[in-house]
């Protein structure tokens, strides 16, 4: 005797393993596909970041590396400077080397019935080590003053003027527009001081050449109080 039910009677059981098995298969593909997609996202959002880190680095850092050149910025500059005022030139390269030119010069001055010029000019080389705002360097020069004096009794004048080389501390800030501003320190040791005069019957001049040797030949202090200017 066969006892086993019939086919009908099966059916619905049959059905309903088939649908859950159906079920199953679909979640774990679905699973799959959302894994790899999410996955490939993961990736891709990665590799955006890695394009976009150095733009994002070089805004926050808020600075401007490069220019006309490609690792090369250079620009001109105006510094309120003591003891004159001086423009020029300047320039950073691959981040952490710098050179400069300046020239400075005031109109003749009459102090005490004396006029007085001076002129100035100097080369820099700069290091900037953390590749930054911050630079250390030396300076190299020649300044000269000029001084007249003229009395009832007759006129004399005096002349004093050196090469110069001294140490230079400093900083620059340059934005990502090319404007930068800064400050720097220097001090010029003179290298074959010299000075004449000659007299003037009151003795002016004499005077005068006196208190020029007594500062000059321990140089001079330049002090960059602000720099602007604009590299490209």
């Amino acid at each position: 005797m066969n006892c086993r039910p019939p086919l009908g009677s099966n059916a619905p059981h049959i059905v309903g393993v088939l649908a859950a098995s159906l079920f199953l298969v679909g979640s774990s593909v679905r699973a799959e596909e959302s894994a790899s997609t999410g996955s490939l996202s993961a990736t891709e959002s990665r590799l955006d970041a890695s394009r976009r880190a150095p733009d994002a680095e070089a805004r926050g850092s808020g600075r401007r590396d490069s220019g006309i050149i490609p690792g090369v910025l250079i620009g001109p500059r105006l510094s309120v400077a003591v003891p004159t005022p001086t423009f020029g030139v300047e320039a950073k390269i691959l981040r952490y080397v710098g050179l400069s030119f300046d020239y400075g010069f005031f109109p003749k001055l009459t102090i005490s019935g004396v006029e007085v010029g001076y002129s100035m000019w100097n080369v820099g080389a700069r290091v900037y080590p953390f590749g930054g705002a911050f630079f250390v360097g030396a300076v190299y020069g020649h300044y000269g003053v000029e001084a007249t004096a003229t009395v009832a009794q007759g006129t004399g004048s005096v002349k004093a003027s050196s090469n110069f080389l001294g140490p230079q501390i400093g900083a620059r800030w340059i934005q990502p527009s090319g404007f930068f501003f800064g400050i720097d320190l220097a001090w010029a040791f003179p290298l074959g001081y010299s000075s004449e005069a000659s007299p003037d019957p009151s003795g002016t001049t004499v005077s005068v050449k006196q208190t020029a040797d007594r500062y000059l030949q321990n140089g001079i202090p330049l002090v960059g109080l602000v720099s602007v200017g604009w590299m490209f």
